[in-house]
């Protein structure tokens, strides 16, 4: 065999050789660019707070638009066929407007760059409005509710068992479950302040912090514009009123309260309020 026939069959082993490689890289390509989800699990989402639907972002890269082939499909007018892209990157999430005709907004200021958005953001596609969920963050806020629905369960039942027997009330009941504070009028004004209907006297607490009050058979909170705040359930409640239920965590100035709305009361030297 000369050198040229040693030659030719080196030529065609190159060939197929090239044409292999070729096929690896390109499969590769495609497993890569299918495969790159979450898995099964639903990781981050955007949430309309409107209809109360959640629209997954399963991928690292999710494109947002009019066109069904996006994988966050929005059939409202001032959106474009291919809108934005939500992206997962290393230290968190960011946006990117690919060019849309309306624009694309973080917390009201327009994205003209990958932009960077965290849990609770607002993310609009035009006029269409989303808040950003983190997975992560989610998770952690569903701890932090779950630890309180146990600290409500927990502390009723010591009240409960403080109290067994006698009249009912509302009241609010200290973190350690140990002191109650009845509501006996149906505009009551809490605070540390002599004149309050029931005195919290813990130093963070307002002269006058909040009233609770009744209303068509249901009991509401207010905040009398204190430094310090009131929250329910860990939420701000602002200068608006807001409806209690039974078992919610009430926060003033940073003291936390249970609401129990039957609460029992054996003897009434025993509560506070009165």
């Amino acid at each position: 065999m000369d050198f040229n026939e040693i030659f030719d069959i080196l030529v065609i082993i190159s060939r197929y050789l090239v044409a292999g490689l070729a096929v690896l890289v390109l499969g590769s390509c495609v497993f890569s660019l299918v495969g790159r989800q979450f898995g099964k699990r639903i990781g981050s989402y955007l949430y309309d707070p409107g209809s109360k639907t959640r629209l997954p972002l399963t991928r690292w890269e999710n494109s947002v638009g009019r066109s069904k082939t996006c994988d966050v499909v929005l059939s409202m007018p001032d959106v474009s066929r291919f809108h934005a892209v939500i992206s997962k990157r290393r230290n968190g999430w960011v946006v990117a407007d690919t060019h849309s005709s309306a624009g694309v907004f973080v917390n009201g200021s327009a994205v003209v760059q990958p932009t960077p958005i965290a849990h609770g953001d607002t993310v609009s596609f035009g006029s269409v409005g989303f808040v950003f969920v983190d997975a992560d963050e989610d998770e952690k806020e569903q701890e932090a509710r779950e630890k309180r629905r146990a600290f409500s369960r927990k502390a009723a039942a010591r009240a409960a068992a403080m109290k067994p027997e006698a009249e009912f009330y509302p009241a609010l009941i200290d973190e350690a479950g140990d002191k109650a504070y009845i509501i006996t009028c149906d505009s009551c004004l809490f605070g540390r302040g002599p004149d309050c209907d029931v005195r919290l006297r813990y130093p963070t607490v307002s002269s006058s912090h909040a009233r609770v009050t009744a209303q068509g058979g249901a009991w509401f909170v207010e905040d009398l514009g204190t430094t310090g705040g009131t929250t329910v359930n860990a939420k701000p409640i602002g200068q608006s009123k807001r409806r209690l239920h039974d078992g919610d965590v009430i926060g003033m100035g940073g003291v936390i309260f249970l609401f129990n709305e039957h609460y029992k009361v054996k003897n009434r030297t025993d509560a506070e309020g009165w």
